[in-house]
């Protein structure tokens, strides 16, 4: 089975609301150790209770920028990893997702986005499984990339320079990583049904909220059920 790095960014407005939940559903479909990163957090201490490895940044260095250093960081701490996952504090999935993804095959040049929005949803024309988004970075909330994909995405011209963008430089990381790994020649992946559901009502950018996905079977199902026909 693939070996894994996870990674979980948020904020401190969330500590008590959204992460726990986010957590516990992660836990529960295989992942319970993944590296929080906090952005805008003095002191990693105030999320010892979770008893997972924390990584605090101050000051806040916002949205794109917990990101990237987050994936970047997850990297470094273990290069050899086959599978790099980074999700955002603000979802639920399924019983066993692990398991399910470990038996699913990887992409060639591809990466997987796990939110499958209404409209990547009609491009499934019903059936299950993996298959091409239209490529316009409908969220980043639970994203999985190999080890190849990872390097490319974090040494790719578009993912520094965009930061130079005082306006849309800190915001829009999903688009951001669509748009740079269009350009390498790599392909969004999402799966019919969604494998996460998103939880948060009010975005911590003051975007509007993601619409639902419409497919997702409810945090009691078992994913490893997807294997059988």
């Amino acid at each position: 089975m693939p070996s894994w790095a996870t990674g979980v960014t948020t904020c401190p407005q969330r500590k008590t609301t959204l992460l726990p939940r986010t957590l516990e559903s992660l836990s529960k479909a295989g992942f319970p150790c993944p590296r929080l990163f906090v952005d805008g957090c003095r002191d990693p201490g105030e999320y010892a209770h979770f008893g997972l490895e924390v990584t605090a940044r101050y000051p806040s260095l916002r949205t794109s920028g917990n990101w990237m250093l987050a994936l970047a960081e997850l990297y470094l701490r273990d290069p050899h990893a086959e599978r790099f996952a980074m999700f955002q504090d603000d979802f639920v999935t399924y019983r066993n997702l692990r398991g399910y993804l470990d038996r699913c095959p990887y992409p060639a040049r591809g990466y997987w986005n796990l939110y499958t929005f209404p409209e990547n949803q009609a491009l499934s024309k019903g059936r299950r499984g993996w298959y091409p988004s239209n490529q316009l970075g409908k969220g980043a909330v639970a994203l999985v990339f190999n080890n190849e994909a990872t390097r490319i995405l974090l040494g790719h011209q578009r993912m520094i320079d965009r930061m130079l963008n005082p306006q849309r430089g800190w915001q829009f990381i999903d688009g951001g990583i669509v748009e740079a790994m269009k350009a390498a020649g790599w392909t969004e992946y999402v799966h019919n049904p969604s494998l996460v559901q998103h939880t948060g009502i009010v975005s911590s950018m003051g975007k509007r909220r993601h619409a639902l996905a419409n497919s997702f079977r409810g945090e009691g199902f078992n994913a490893e059920e997807l294997l059988c026909g």
